[in-house]
C-alpha cells in the first residue's frame, strides 16, 4: 500500500511540475506573440535597437544575410541562417521582431523627415511666397501636401521619440554613422 502511495505522490508531483512548467512556456509564448505583432515602438525598444544594428551592420553576421530584410519576403527567422538568428538572440533579440524595428524604425525617420519638408512647403504656400497664382489653388496645393503628412500611420510619440536625434538615428540606420555618434 505504502509503494501505491508513493508511486500516485511522484506522478501528482510530476504532473504538478509539468503543468507549471508547461504554463510558463505558454506564457512566454503568448508574451512573444505579443511583442511581434506590436505595430508600434517605444523609446525604450529603439535605444536597445540602435547599439544592436549598429554591431549588427559592422559585424560579419550581416554579410551571412543581408544588410537588410523586408517583412514582405516573409518571417525573418525563416529567411536568414542560424547564426544570424543566434547571433541576434545572444542579444535578447527575436529575430522576426528585430528586422521588424528596423524597417519602422526607417519608415518613422523618412515621415519625420518628409513631414519636416511638407510643414515648409506649407508655410511657404501660405506665407504667399509663390507668386500670383489663383487662391485656390494655392489651398488645393497645402490641402494636398497636409494629405501627404502621415501615409505610413506612424504615431506622434514615435515621431516625438526619433525628432531630437533625427540626423544621427538616420545615419545609424544607414550605416554611415556607429551607435556611439548619438551619445
Amino acid at each position: 500500500m505504502k509503494k501505491i502511495v508513493f508511486i500516485f505522490s511522484i506522478l501528482f508531483l510530476a504532473l504538478y511540475f509539468g503543468n507549471i512548467i508547461y504554463r510558463d512556456a505558454d506564457e512566454r509564448s503568448l508574451r512573444l506573440e505579443q511583442m511581434l505583432r506590436k505595430p508600434f515602438i517605444e523609446p525604450e525598444e529603439m535605444n536597445k535597437f540602435l547599439p544592436v544594428w549598429s554591431e549588427y551592420l559592422a559585424s560579419d553576421v550581416s554579410k551571412i544575410g543581408a544588410g537588410q530584410i523586408s517583412l514582405t519576403m516573409g518571417k525573418a527567422s525563416e529567411k536568414f541562417p542560424l547564426k544570424t538568428i543566434h547571433w541576434l538572440k545572444d542579444r535578447d533579440w527575436d529575430a522576426d521582431r528585430f528586422f521588424y524595428v528596423e524597417q519602422r524604425l526607417k519608415s518613422i525617420v523618412k515621415s519625420a523627415f518628409l513631414q519636416e519638408h511638407i510643414r515648409a512647403t506649407v508655410h511657404v504656400l501660405q506665407s504667399g511666397g509663390v507668386g500670383k497664382v489663383d487662391q485656390s489653388a494655392v489651398q488645393r496645393m497645402i490641402e494636398d501636401q497636409k494629405q501627404r503628412m502621415n501615409v505610413e500611420q506612424i504615431t506622434e510619440a514615435e515621431l516625438e521619440m526619433v525628432m531630437p536625434n533625427l540626423a544621427a538615428i538616420s545615419d545609424i540606420l544607414d550605416g554611415t554613422r556607429p551607435f556611439s555618434a548619438l551619445r
